[in-house]
């Protein structure tokens, strides 16, 4: 079976976010945990469990690795989503067995990059012809929704040197998860997006770079901005191009769908997962951490990155099908025209 780039872009990225993942459950972790105050006063704060957000966030990153790799088929969903939810229990049992080190990390590091490509390899040997444009389409705008917010994780003190490399790096591969499952969804691939790529690549390069040199606080103005450009970006390669201006102008309401519904939409998950469904807080007990103070809010990006992304996702396919130019059928010829013919 002939290795295409929709292959390199997928063991790459899979590959990378397994290691990551290992780094971060026995380097990273523990300096959540051994903090003076959690142990004094029983209650962790806003963003203590940064490691943790950014661990899941790199699963998610292995599941649509998986998703591009088997071209959105029927098999790599269901393979995405057992390895997925499989890699989350795994996730907890070791959180809760307290693994550190030297050791565990490269133990974790290697295991979790062999699971990772093993379930590519799979997916690949039992994929379809062609793509299946929906999957694709779904999982690149989750991959837009989540790699913005992946680079404004912040932690209590903002001090630990591994998390702004970290988020950066993790938030550059969710960027070229979301531009490789966009590219892979697209009809055919024209000038435009070729272009439409560059331009996404140069500004990512920048809002990751703002999402962790401005202050903490001042970040959210650049998160928004980075993630409705690669939404747009999303609607635009996914779809066919365009012909005229009238065409253009048919196409203008999804593509500015992200710039209304993403801001609003984070916020409103945000708010849901927090204090009506306590998503976070289930986890951070599974995890066998100490919780969240009342006063403070416990959050999952993963969660808030997921859910924002689907649902966009599903409403720029539906606006996808609405707007899209019929073909033109051609007239029956009359018996006239088919006896001089």
């Amino acid at each position: 079976m002939r290795v295409g780039w929709r292959d390199v872009v997928a063991v790459g990225c899979a590959v990378g976010a397994a290691v990551f993942w290992g780094i971060d459950l026995a380097y990273w972790q523990p300096l959540t945990e051994r903090s003076g105050e959690l142990v004094l006063f029983s209650y962790a704060e806003n963003n203590t469990y940064w490691a943790r957000d950014l661990r899941l966030c790199a699963v998610v990153a292995i599941v649509l690795a998986v998703l591009l790799a088997g071209r959105g088929g029927r098999h790599a969903r269901w393979t995405g989503l057992v390895v997925g939810t499989a890699w989350i229990g795994a996730d907890l049992l070791l959180n809760r067995s307290d693994v550190r080190g030297d050791v565990a990390a490269v133990v974790l590091s290697v295991a979790a990059a062999a699971a990772a490509l093993a379930a590519i390899l799979v997916v690949r040997r039992r994929r379809g012809d062609g793509p299946e444009h929906r999957p694709l389409v779904l999982g690149a705008a989750v991959s837009a929704a989540l790699a913005p917010l992946v680079a404004g994780i912040e932690s209590p003190t903002d001090t630990e040197a591994a998390l702004t490399p970290a988020a950066v790096t993790l938030g550059a591969l969710l960027t070229v998860l979301t531009l490789g499952l966009a590219l892979a969804a697209a009809p055919d691939l024209e000038t435009v997006h070729w272009v439409t790529t560059g331009v996404v690549v140069v500004a990512a390069a920048g809002g990751l770079t703002l999402a962790r040199v401005l202050e903490p606080g001042n970040q959210l103005g650049s998160m928004m901005l980075l993630g409705t450009l690669q939404l747009t970006a999303v609607a635009l390669l996914t779809g066919a191009v365009p012909r005229g201006a009238l065409a253009w102008l048919r196409q203008l309401p999804k593509l500015l769908v992200p710039l209304v519904l993403y801001p609003a939409l984070v916020l409103f998950t945000v708010l849901v997962t927090v204090y009506l469904v306590p998503v976070p807080s289930w986890f951070t007990a599974l995890g066998g951490n100490v919780p969240v103070n009342a006063a403070d809010s416990d959050t999952l990006y993963a969660l808030t990155g997921v859910a924002t992304g689907l649902l966009i996702g599903w409403l720029l396919l539906i606006m996808e099908r609405a707007l899209a130019v019929p073909s033109a059928v051609e007239a029956p010829r009359t018996v006239e025209a088919v006896a001089h013919s």
